[in-house]
């Protein structure tokens, strides 16, 4: 049985686009939405870098992204955090920041200070997230 090279083409051509569709769609599923704010400011964490250090701290990526609505600067924002989840605290270890204007500035830090996290905040929603359904929790 021979397949035409026309035919062997358009199927290798298809198969391509399957793989590569499924690829974009699993980068764009790493990074779960769970809060909106007034100015529709939306926030999400990348799923795949959930890390619980401890039985009380986890550490995980954050992204910020900003609408028209809002007066920020910023474009969008990565930040590296850790929640203490016995205390109800979180710190930031690391930032990237995107601005409107399109420069770039990152920035760790290597003391960072603990903050409280406030209910009924977003923030509060990613603790709920990761705290609540930790492993083995």
């Amino acid at each position: 049985m021979k397949i035409s090279i026309k035919r062997f083409a358009l199927l290798s051509l298809l198969f391509a686009i399957i793989l590569f569709s499924s690829n974009i769609k699993a980068k764009e599923e790493k990074w779960k939405h769970y809060a909106t704010g007034k100015d529709s400011t939306r926030h999400y964490y990348d799923s795949e870098s959930v890390v619980y250090i401890s039985d009380n701290i986890v550490r995980v990526w954050e992204k910020t992204t900003t609408s028209e609505a809002s007066a920020s600067l910023t474009k969008e924002l990565n930040t590296l955090r850790e929640m203490d989840c016995s205390k109800l605290k979180y710190c930031i270890l690391e930032m990237r920041v995107k601005y409107i204007d399109g420069s770039e500035k990152e920035q760790s830090f290597t003391n960072p200070k603990w903050v409280d996290i406030t209910h009924d905040t977003w923030m509060h929603t990613l603790y709920e997230i990761l705290c609540k359904r930790k492993p083995g929790g």
